[in-house]
């Protein structure tokens, strides 16, 4: 096995979420910080937590991710420590640097858990972080980022498989009668021309879709926020669901491509709203999961940081 590289580390780099309901309105107020929206809506999705138990699965996600990239990069000789760090829960940024700091730790290659980059997804996290290090005094650290994976096989493979256990829940002879719908969070339009985000996540329904030959497809947006006023992506998922021709399909399978785990805003707005509707419409239901700790996403993971460290 190689030794410990030396004064090297890796750092899983994330929204966060709350873990209890106690937790609900300062991790919303973070989330929200400098953004004007009304107390009705902020209130609204509070009552989104109370639905789910409280609880966002995020955070214990995120560590179960690490705890199976650690047992991978063994694998592969390389000991390291792996750092944690969310923009809006804890442990923060800061407190992942400041851990760093005191190993003497001198480069770290980050992984932010964001398959689509955007400003809001990608970019700002490195601002936090760079934040992070000033507020700490770690500003000797030097972060690197591990490339794009929106059309990896290893991730295309890991949805797709996800997808597939969700294929053979369903009658054979309703397969043909079954719509797929792809869905990413939806962002301000002008945001994504900027980073070419819609275009990232029509590869990646495209290369999903072309491995399982699926014919009968659509992709959507989700969970949209902000100022009702502004263009965000479209179209939604409800409109899409709302669409659907329900004399040729009776059923509508979900995949919600662009996240990487089962956060609360894929669990509420997918499996509780959009449930409540596919039901009222006489629609059968099925999501398929996220990629979570699939072991050819860990694989893609530790692929891309073992390159970036080499």
């Amino acid at each position: 096995m190689k030794p410990l590289l030396d004064k090297k580390a890796v750092m899983l780099i994330g929204f966060g979420g709350p873990e209890a309901m106690d937790q609900v309105r300062p991790f919303l107020e973070s989330v929200l910080k400098g953004v004007r929206i009304p107390q009705a809506r902020f209130e609204e999705v509070v009552h989104h937590y109370e639905i789910v138990g409280g609880v966002s699965p995020y955070n214990a996600i995120t560590y179960t991710q690490k705890e199976a990239l650690g047992k991978e990069l063994l694998v592969r000789g390389l000991e390291l420590p792996i750092f944690v760090g969310f923009r809006h829960s804890t442990p923060s940024n800061a407190d992942a640097l400041s851990q760093m700091k005191a190993l003497g730790i001198k480069q770290v290659v980050g992984f932010v858990l964001a398959s689509l980059r955007s400003h809001a997804s990608f970019e700002k996290y490195i601002e936090r972080i760079e934040e992070a290090k000033k507020e700490v005094g770690a500003e000797e650290i030097t972060f690197s980022y591990t490339a794009p994976f929106h059309e990896h096989p290893l991730f295309i493979e890991a949805q797709a498989d996800e997808v597939t256990q969700v294929i053979q829940k369903i009658n054979p002879s309703e397969l043909d009668k079954t719509f797929f719908i792809f869905s990413a969070h939806s962002i301000p339009v002008g945001m994504a021309k900027e980073s070419g985000y819609d275009k990232q996540f029509e590869k990646t329904t495209e290369c999903i879709v072309k491995k399982l030959n699926l014919s009968s497809w659509s992709v959507a947006y989700q969970s949209r926020s902000g100022n009702p006023a502004d263009p965000w992506l479209e179209p939604s998922v409800e409109k899409t669901i709302q669409e659907i021709d329900r004399d040729k399909f009776k059923n509508v399978v979900l995949v919600s491509a662009g996240f990487l785990c089962d956060n609360v805003e894929v669990i509420f707005d997918l499996d509780y709203e959009c449930r409540r509707l596919c039901e009222s419409l006489g629609l059968g239901y099925f999501r398929a999961k996220t990629v979570t700790d699939h072991p050819k996403f860990i694989h893609l993971v530790a692929d891309l940081l073992t390159k970036s460290l080499s």
